[in-house]
């Protein structure tokens, strides 16, 4: 067990309650191309992904191009469907006051995109100038550059951070970047590792990975995390 020194957190569905929007509007747009999906189909074929690699999912389903400006309308229907009021996930406020480490934010979305969410649900304070985009580097997760750039800009070695994430995208970039995972799944239900594996260089194991199923557990398993053991599957649930 090592006490990490640098937490670093995905931004949507871990801090801010904006993965359903984000998904909705992917979904409004495969409507648009005539692609019928179900919910869970959706959540799998989105969640954490990069928006251009989502969009070109569609359009390979669909059988052609997007319209053209699909990002832009794509941004503009999440954000009606997020509303006028953020709000950040349920006990994140709470978590980011609890922990006495250095924290950051490093997201597959743009950089003003990451700070206006975490500005509107009140947590910015908590992270500063400590935000980090794919963008900024051109290299989005399932990649492991984004932690590996988080970690280096902070000045922390990357076996010294611990990440939070939530999608199966997300959780295999902190893994191939050596980093043990707090998985957040507000259902109870642990990670599968067989949703992970894909997303994974060839031949590396799912390990270092702690599934909890409420924010408030979240300081005590970031002070006790289990490090990655090379070659080794690991997964333990903290349901409450």
């Amino acid at each position: 067990m090592t006490a990490p020194e640098l937490v670093i957190f995905d931004l949507d569905g871990v801090l801010v309650d904006t993965q359903a929007a984000e998904t909705g509007a992917l979904e409004h747009l495969a409507g648009l191309m005539g692609v019928r999906l179900g919910g869970d189909e959706a959540a799998a074929l989105f969640a954490g992904k990069r928006m251009a690699d989502c969009i070109d999912a569609i359009s390979e389903r669909a059988g052609a191009p997007p319209p053209p400006g699909a990002v832009e309308l794509v941004r503009a229907r999440c954000e009606e469907l997020i509303g006028d009021h953020l709000e950040p996930i349920d006990g994140v406020r709470d978590v980011v006051a609890a922990v006495d480490r250095l924290m950051c934010v490093a997201s597959n979305s743009p950089r003003e995109l990451i700070r206006r969410r975490v500005e509107a649900a009140g947590i910015a304070g908590a992270f500063g100038d400590r935000i980090f985009s794919a963008y900024d580097i051109g290299s989005w997760k399932p990649a492991p550059d984004l932690f590996l750039s988080a970690a280096r800009e902070c000045g922390v070695p990357p076996a010294s951070c611990v990440v939070v994430e939530d999608s199966p995208v997300g959780v295999a970039a902190a893994i191939a970047a050596g980093m043990p995972v707090l998985r957040y799944g507000p259902d109870g239900s642990p990670a599968d590792p067989a949703s992970i594996s894909p997303y994974l260089p060839p031949g590396m194991a799912v390990d270092g990975l702690t599934s909890f199923a409420k924010m408030a557990d979240l300081p005590g398993l970031i002070s006790h995390v289990p490090s990655p053991r090379a070659g080794t599957r690991q997964e333990i649930s903290h349901d409450g």
